[in-house]
């Protein structure tokens, strides 16, 4: 970034659940649905000895579902002159834009990226992934329809904003991109 450019902080709402997010997350409702009633009445209709370890496994599926649904979320992405925020509920993962190459919207990101750790679709689309486009990544989107690359000389991101155009816009001016050399 030239001295004495500056732009100021930034707040940008990340996009609407996508298809991807509202399947998973529907699923995954249905499935804490079927834990929580359907489980228990069948096991306390085969008579079992004891109904409680099927019970207790369906109250810690729906524990976990629940819980990885409320922190997965994405609460807003946050541009500073130096950083890309990313606030989710019980903490805030921080890019540094130094040094970024490039920022292009892409709603193919994903496409063909297999997941290694992370949230596929339940409330947010998050965590790393690898692809031969993109080789490996961090994602914190909520719609690929309107996904963004983030270049680095040693990492990607991927996120989903909800106005795609002046994100791309204000991360290249904040990161000097656009500035004449």
């Amino acid at each position: 970034m030239s001295p004495g450019h500056y732009v100021p902080d930034h707040d940008f709402a990340p996009a609407p659940a996508g298809a991807r997010v509202r399947i998973v997350t529907l699923l995954s409702l249905l499935a804490v649905v079927g834990a929580t009633a359907v489980v228990p009445t069948l096991a306390l209709r085969q008579h079992r000895s004891s109904p409680w370890p099927p019970i207790a496994a369906a109250g810690v599926t729906s524990i976990v579902l629940v819980t990885v649904w409320l922190t997965a979320r994405i609460r807003r992405y946050r541009l500073t002159a130096a950083e890309l925020q990313v606030h989710l509920p019980l903490r805030i993962v921080r890019f540094p834009l130094e040094g970024l190459r490039e920022v292009l919207p892409d709603r193919d990101a994903l496409r063909g990226a297999r997941k290694i750790v992370g949230n596929d679709g339940l409330g947010a689309i998050s965590g790393r992934y690898r692809s031969k486009r993109l080789g490996r990544f961090h994602a914190y989107a909520t719609d690929l329809d309107h996904a963004v690359v983030l270049h680095w000389p040693d990492r990607c991101l991927v996120v989903s904003p909800d106005q795609t155009a002046w994100f791309v816009e204000t991360v290249r001016r904040s990161s000097g991109l656009n500035l004449p050399r």
